[in-house]
């Protein structure tokens, strides 16, 4: 019950942004007519074709890889393609500066790209798990924590906003082993100027004055939810900066051996 009521209150805080818009770009020739968007959180941008074959396709290197945020090929049986930029697709798939960088692959080199930049989101990502910081060679991707047993990393992300008054914070967190618990944790530092140090499995991004802000069981999806009503337990106000990140059990499978991980790192400027 109290998981029900939890959810239930998320889903207000989220309603409460306000009415989601839908933003058409539109393919003229080899281009993306608008190119670059600028969207709030929980706008849905759609892709409409108007001649010939293209796709829509994440990224920056012009080639169709399989990890992308979202792909879709535009042709005469599919004229239309849309993403919904919501926190669960943030926190599933984090950019720095939320900003999504997309192509049409057979006219890449033709300048067809374009950027989607979500604003409205109350803080942004940071602590990512490279290659060379890895504990045991278990990377992460596109600003994902260090890889758990599920072949991914842990991606942590808020929606709601960053006001003390509201006290609205929603922090999601997504791709972790499902039926494990996962502590949501705020601190008041960057560990090792932002990139963290090994610990686990994974990164301690987040460090002093650590203050546990709850425990949930991820979901069937490897997901949880924490807010609203994070104030109260995490004594921020009105300038102060806080780090967020989740501490989470991976017992089965854990490519390091120590049957823990965490999430990248999260920060939040209070006002």
């Amino acid at each position: 019950m109290l998981r029900l009521l939890s959810l239930a209150s998320a889903l207000l805080a989220l309603s409460a942004l306000g009415s989601a818009n839908t933003i058409i770009v539109n393919q003229v020739n080899v281009s993306w007519s608008p190119a670059n968007v600028t969207i709030n959180l929980g706008d849905t941008v759609r892709w409409v074709r108007n001649s010939g074959t293209h796709d829509v396709c994440e990224g920056t290197d012009g080639t169709v890889d399989g990890d992308e945020a979202f792909y879709q090929l535009l042709d005469g049986i599919n004229s239309t393609f849309e993403v919904t930029f919501d926190a669960t697709f943030l926190a599933a798939h984090p950019r720095p500066g939320n900003k999504y960088d997309y192509f049409c692959s057979p006219h890449f080199f033709l300048g067809m790209v374009g950027t989607v930049t979500v604003a409205g989101a109350p803080g942004t990502t940071y602590c990512a798990c490279p290659a060379v910081s890895a504990p045991c060679g278990n990377a992460g991707t596109d600003g994902e924590g260090c890889a758990n047993s599920t072949g991914h990393g842990a991606v942590l992300g808020g929606s709601g906003t960053s006001s003390v008054v509201a006290d609205d914070l929603v922090m999601h967190a997504a791709q972790m082993p499902t039926n494990q618990p996962a502590l949501l944790f705020a601190a008041l530092n960057q560990v090792n100027g932002g990139a963290g140090n090994p610990f686990g499995d994974g990164l301690r991004c987040a460090g002093g004055s650590v203050v546990r802000l709850g425990v949930r069981i991820a979901d069937a999806s490897g997901s949880a939810t924490w807010g609203p009503g994070l104030g109260a337990t995490g004594g921020w106000s009105f300038g102060d900066t806080r780090r967020f990140q989740t501490w989470y059990r991976d017992p089965s499978g854990t490519p390091c051996g120590n049957a823990f991980n965490l999430s990248n790192g999260y920060e939040v400027l209070f006002n």
